[in-house]
């Protein structure tokens, strides 16, 4: 008899060789990340090229409020993936079955709430952002468009994230990409030709979410999905809620805490500096993001193989397949790294195309980026918890990292060294969490081992 599609997939996963695996998962989702971060990182450089500094200033102090439509989307998706993928594993068919109608409900509840709340409230969270006169006025605006569209967002990266929890990451890497690329083309249209300023940018990444949402959707009614979907049971049950938001809200939490840090860096740059120090680190952060969506990528990858192997009880080669992920993305980090150490004032000026970055920006800039390598072992490593649903350790980096050590460290600094005291904040957070991360890292291992 044939073997079915999604036993074929789960059974690649429990024995290929795990670096083998590796690339063939890994690279589509890398490009598929990849073309997300190009696409944040495009955002800010079409508003910077065509609509100037304060325009790229306010799409900055909105950026961090996107993070919290982008940590519910990670609550539903993440949780959800790992439910999935466990069920895959231990043979679960009622869990898979009614997954994709509790993400649905979800999502829209989910965002239903956020939306009524950001639309509302929008000039009070800008302005607590940092926004006055007309960097706040444009702000306002673009915020309100990005939570019209709040439920395309929630729900095309939640689902996105069912589909890769069940090793499909070509198929997610599709629909992202499609998105991605029509936000790209879109941006231009809308705010060039289209004379759509600041609002038409908004407006080409709602239409594109949308895309993003129809897409996913069509996923599951065509029943593409290698188990059984069932299209009529959106209920919250506790036996799939539970296990979702205990293992979801660590994720949240990882956008979460970057909001919380994005909201007190750019109160400090407001106390410390002034709209070219905002519009500065706003480019900074994209630059940033760009460089870490391949790791994404890879941590992507690695869940459903940690998550079907896990559930299949296959512990030793869960501890080989996070080495394999985790060694190749460093790799890849450490490359990239390198290119913008030596040539920071590339990346910028492409956001910043008439500005002339003074050898403290630049100096600055570095700082930021110096501990970019360790990045992909946290990814890997909060990957790793989520998908085997220890939430409460996953939990505890992302609380470790941004509340126990950056916010002092972050207030601390500036008192010495002013604004460059916010860029500096990164280096000893990062390498303290590194020592933490090893230290949980053998742990869970040694358990593992015991198991």
């Amino acid at each position: 008899m044939k073997a079915s599609p999604q036993h074929k997939l789960t059974n690649e996963i429990l024995t290929e060789n795990v670096w083998t695996l590796m690339r063939r998962l890994s690279l589509p989702a890398i490009i598929g990340m990849s073309i997300n971060g190009i696409n944040a990182f495009v955002d800010g450089l079409f508003v910077g090229q065509f609509l100037g500094q304060e325009a790229l200033a306010a799409v900055s102090l909105a950026f961090p409020l996107m993070m919290v439509t982008n940590g519910i989307s990670a609550m539903i998706g993440v949780g959800s993936s790992s439910l999935l993928s466990i069920a895959i594993g231990s043979g679960d068919i009622d869990t898979q079955r009614k997954i994709f109608g509790t993400l649905t409900l979800l999502s829209l509840i989910c965002s239903l709430i956020l939306s009524i709340l950001g639309i509302v409230f929008a000039p009070e969270l800008i302005g607590f952002m940092g926004g006055t006169g007309e960097i706040l006025s444009l702000g306002v605006t673009y915020y309100r468009i990005m939570m019209i569209g709040a439920f395309f967002r929630i729900f095309a990266v939640a689902a996105n994230m069912l589909v890769r929890a069940e090793g499909k990451i070509k198929e997610a890497m599709v629909f992202s990409i499609i998105a991605a690329l029509l936000n790209i083309v879109l941006n231009p249209i809308f705010i060039y030709y289209l004379d759509g300023g600041i609002a038409g940018a908004a407006w080409a990444t709602v239409v594109a979410m949308v895309v993003f949402t129809i897409l996913s959707a069509l996923y599951y009614i065509r029943g593409k999905a290698n188990y059984e979907v069932s299209l009529r049971d959106y209920s919250l049950s506790p036996k799939l809620l539970r296990p979702i938001l205990s293992v979801g809200v660590s994720a949240m939490m990882m956008q979460m805490m970057f909001f919380v840090q994005q909201v007190i860096v750019f109160k400090l740059l407001a106390h410390y500096g002034d709209d070219w120090d905002i519009a500065f680190m706003g480019s900074s952060y994209r630059v940033l993001l760009l460089i870490l969506f391949p790791s994404f990528g890879f941590a992507q990858a690695l869940q459903p193989v940690v998550g079907i192997n896990y559930g299949a009880g296959q512990f030793q080669r869960v501890k080989s397949s996070f080495k394999a992920f985790g060694i190749s993305a460093t790799a890849i980090m450490a490359a990239a790294w390198l290119f913008i150490m030596l040539q920071p004032q590339v990346c910028l000026s492409w956001m910043m195309p008439d500005a002339t970055f003074t050898a403290t920006d630049l100096f600055d800039f570095r700082m930021m980026m110096l501990s970019l390598p360790s990045f992909p072992i946290f990814f890997m490593s909060t990957t790793l918890f989520q998908a085997i649903g220890n939430a409460r350790v996953a939990g505890f980096l992302m609380i470790a990292r941004e509340l126990l050590l950056f916010v002092p460290i972050v207030f601390i600094l500036p008192l010495f060294f002013g604004v460059s005291g916010i860029y500096y904040a990164a280096v000893p957070v990062n390498i303290i969490v590194l020592i933490v991360m090893a230290f949980t890292l053998r742990s869970e291992f040694a358990k593992l081992e015991r198991a």
